[in-house]
């Protein structure tokens, strides 16, 4: 009987580590295809790319171009893959790539320390299936190494929690959390989040020598966040264009009023779909609290760990200083998977007889649509402005004489990608910027002048109104006859003969 016994443990622990390799294997596959089908930059990322590209090392300390912010440490490691592997999307997009893998891991260790063994599959499935884990797993931007350094953080902390802290555990603690904040800018949250969680207990057990080494850890992240806001981050904190654009992100003042509520209740179910990745966000609010509870009845210590870095976003943004929203939050994204699914758990376990299949049909629901997200972009990946297929079509049908119009949302993708396929060489006009103003667009079409046959190169459209390059056709018709037109996801273009211009 006991020989029986031991072979169905072994069999059962076999099943489960197959299953999670499954997960963590399917997770990859997910993430590296997008990666492989090497979608063009689209605007967000070109405007960060070229700062990688144009600059040196040194200069990448500077304030960079087109109100674009990045980690300092996460530009110096872009830097170095186009360094040694050159200016192209694979390049670039290689650290986010490895942070998004090595992030599976990661998640499934911290998921093995913080919540339920029955709830370790489930977090790590919804965490390996995540539309925008998946898919920033592959853009120029640093939200996917925020995510594998908030893990990473979060396990230490776990760890240092019950550990007896011996000086080389105290500095590795401390240089982990130093360096983590030239690598990610949340890390701060993170950190300030580990750090009350790990003192209150000392403070109220009168652990005065635990507090004490423990400064030791805080005073080296201190002194590297003070280095890292002098050299970076204070040009950021005060940057006018980035703070207009995050406006509606930050929390409404005053807080106690009608608005505020109304934004706290809008964002508390937003952030389950974006960038959580979960459409059912009213069910994933309610397993989120169903986790929140049981985590904080029974291993408290570790749900501060979890929980209290979006407390102090959230105070950030109350003072304007971190805008709480989409992509800004991808770092939270495994904290709140962690509680969905031990809230998961803890629906199943309480509800018995025929209402228990009503549960697991809405578990499954809740699950539904992120597995069909990723397995049909699995098939067909995410595109966004798709450039490269209508500047391969501008280059085959291209006349030597011909000019270039060039938009001005599409000018970031011109500059990186013309010279791949030679349009650099043309005569161009930079396109203004003057939604409200048509006639700063005529002016910008009189420079093409003698110039029989002109392209005009659009991507990132805005629809202010009415859609930009609407209002372009409307004042080439006047003026031309339109030989030609080609379009992709996000960009086109089209070909006019000036003759009367």
């Amino acid at each position: 009987m006991c020989e029986d016994n031991v072979e169905i443990k072994h069999s059962g622990l076999y099943q489960s580590t197959l299953l999670l390799l499954i997960i963590i294997g399917w997770g990859s596959l997910l993430r590296l295809t997008e990666y492989l089908f090497n979608r063009s930059l689209w605007l967000d990322e070109l405007m960060l790319a070229l700062n990688i590209i144009n600059r040196s090392f040194y200069q990448l300390i500077s304030p960079l171009d087109d109100a674009q912010g990045a980690p300092l440490g996460f530009l110096m490691l872009e830097r170095l893959a186009v360094q040694v592997f050159g200016n192209s999307e694979y390049a670039l997009r290689l650290f986010p790539l490895i942070s998004g893998i090595i992030s599976l891991f990661l998640f499934y260790l911290l998921a093995k320390r913080t919540i339920a063994s029955k709830a370790v599959p489930i977090a790590l499935g919804f965490f390996a299936i995540s539309g925008p884990l998946i898919y920033y797993s592959s853009e120029v931007k640093q939200y996917s190494s925020d995510v594998a350094i908030a893990i990473s953080l979060s396990f230490a902390a776990t760890y240092y929690e019950s550990c007896k802290l011996t000086p080389w555990r105290v500095a590795g603690f401390g240089l982990l959390g130093a360096a983590s904040v030239w690598f990610s800018h949340p890390s701060v949250f993170i950190l300030a989040g580990i750090g009350m969680t790990l003192t209150f207990p000392c403070l109220t057990g009168r652990q005065w020598a635990r507090i004490g080494t423990l400064s030791i850890a805080y005073s080296l992240w201190v002194l590297s966040f003070a280095a890292c806001y002098f050299i970076s981050l204070r040009h950021l904190a005060s940057h006018s264009i980035l703070l207009d654009a995050w406006k509606s992100a930050f929390v409404p003042s005053p807080i106690i009023s009608v608005s505020a509520i109304e934004w706290f209740i809008r964002t508390f179910f937003e952030i389950f779909r974006n960038p959580v990745g979960l459409e059912l966000s009213g069910l994933a609010a309610l397993t989120f609290v169903f986790g929140c509870i049981s985590m904080l009845t029974n291993r408290r210590e570790k749900f501060f760990i979890l929980i209290l870095p979006v407390l102090f976003t959230l105070i950030a943004s109350g003072f304007h200083k971190y805008p709480f929203s989409s992509r800004l939050l991808l770092f939270i994204t495994p904290a709140l998977l962690l509680l969905i699914a031990e809230g998961t758990v803890q629906i199943l376990s309480k509800i018995k007889g025929e209402a228990s299949i009503i549960a697991v049909c809405l578990i499954g629901f809740l699950s539904l649509h992120p597995i069909l997200y990723s397995t049909y972009h699995l098939l067909i990946p995410r595109v966004r402005e798709e450039i490269k297929p209508v500047m391969t079509y501008t280059k085959e049908h291209l006349h030597e004489e011909d000019a270039l119009y060039v938009f001005h949302g599409a000018i970031p993708a011109y500059q990186y990608y013309a010279p791949r396929f030679g349009l650099d060489r043309l005569r161009h006009v930079m396109g203004v910027d003057a939604p409200t103003n048509w006639a700063n667009y005529e002016k910008d079409l009189d420079q093409l002048r003698g110039h029989r046959r002109v392209w005009l190169l659009f991507s990132h459209i805005r629809n202010l109104n009415v859609d930009e390059d609407k209002v372009f056709l409307y004042l080439l018709d006047k003026r031309g006859t339109q030989l030609d037109s080609f379009k992709s996801a996000g960009a086109a273009i089209y070909l006019y003969n000036f003759d009367g211009l």
